[in-house]
């Protein structure tokens, strides 16, 4: 074992605040390694103990797939990828029946997932009739940038939460301002809506750097949880070369994650789901219905259900927690 390694896990797991530097030596260690396999192992300790030893589902719903402007090379959305044509969006009665089967079967928080073409009051009447069904199981906003009042809007319609983060390669790969996002964060922090985040997404040719870089953010904004999402590589999109980063690898992301972001940021999240990942330290994923940025079609989802999540759960020895979600809380 690397004693340099050895020392920055230990750091970590005794409380302490890892330096960039030692993120990036953590992000840097060889997969198949004694060393990967204990970044896993304490990035797993270290989030179940500051988790109560829990696990949670949270619940995706998309609303639309329509083309998008803001033109994100790495979504089936965007405009163009020319995947979807025209606009295309669930009804009312869709997103509140696939609110209720959540619901029904014990998911910790809802997410509302929306393209920029989505009317934002049309969203707002959305999460109040999806809020009215659900009652106290944590509401949270996945959608394009707002402004303070409209966070202060969000909170009011019955939002806890919003997931938001800077992307790699964002306003090169997007056409989002990076200055925005982060005028959105600060928004939905200011409004009293809990932060979640991820690291995302991730491809094989990010660099334990450009990973670090996206760490900080995390850490800057003292986000509820952080964690590591891959890349799902639409095709023919300028990320065709590269592929997907296997989920082995990620997992020791995840691990390292968990340990970089340490005590303050309780939650490890991971996307797509994989018992490789969650075993690597994640305790939050997602189930899904509704459009989705990694599906090319509105009939059919590669998203879990949420007895698919259960079962990686039960496979990986995680407990689920019962009732809303405590990072959105």
């Amino acid at each position: 074992m690397d004693s340099h390694i050895s020392h920055i896990i230990n750091r970590a797991l005794d409380g302490a605040l890892i330096t960039r530097d030692e993120v990036v030596d953590l992000l840097s260690v060889e997969h198949g390694t004694i060393e990967a396999a204990a970044i896993q192992i304490a990035g797993r300790r270290l989030t179940k103990e500051l988790c109560d030893g829990e696990a949670e589902i949270h619940g995706h719903i998309g609303l639309d797939a329509t083309p998008c402007p803001n033109d994100c090379k790495f979504c089936s959305f965007a405009a163009s990828a020319r995947i979807f044509r025209g606009r295309n969006e669930f009804t009312t009665e869709e997103v509140v029946a696939n609110a209720r089967d959540f619901a029904q079967a014990g998911i910790n928080a809802i997410y509302l997932v929306t393209t920029e073409t989505y009317d934002k009051e049309k969203f707002l009447e959305m999460g109040a009739a999806v809020k009215r069904e659900i009652g106290d199981i944590s509401l949270v906003a996945n959608v394009p940038d707002f402004d303070y009042d409209y966070a202060v809007e969000l909170k009011k319609t019955g939002f806890t939460g919003c997931y938001h983060v800077i992307r790699f390669g964002e306003g090169v790969y997007t056409r989002c301002s990076v200055e925005n996002r982060h005028k959105t964060m600060r928004a939905a922090k200011e409004a009293g809506l809990a932060l979640g985040n991820c690291i995302d997404p991730i491809g094989p040719e990010h660099t334990p750097d450009e990973i670090a870089d996206l760490v900080m953010i995390a850490r800057e904004y003292e986000v509820a949880f952080s964690g590591a999402m891959r890349r799902n590589t639409i095709p023919n999109s300028v990320f065709s070369e590269y592929g997907n980063i296997p989920y082995t690898r990620l997992a020791d992301y995840v691990g390292a994650v968990a340990l970089a972001t340490g005590t303050g940021i309780p939650g490890n999240c991971t996307h797509e789901p994989s018992p490789l990942t969650v075993q690597g330290g994640a305790n939050i994923i997602w189930a899904e219905r509704g459009s989705s940025p990694r599906d090319v079609s509105m009939e059919n989802t590669r998203g879990l259900d949420v007895g698919q999540c259960r079962d990686i759960y039960k496979e990986t020895e995680w407990p689920v927690h019962e009732g809303p979600s405590r990072f959105y809380s």
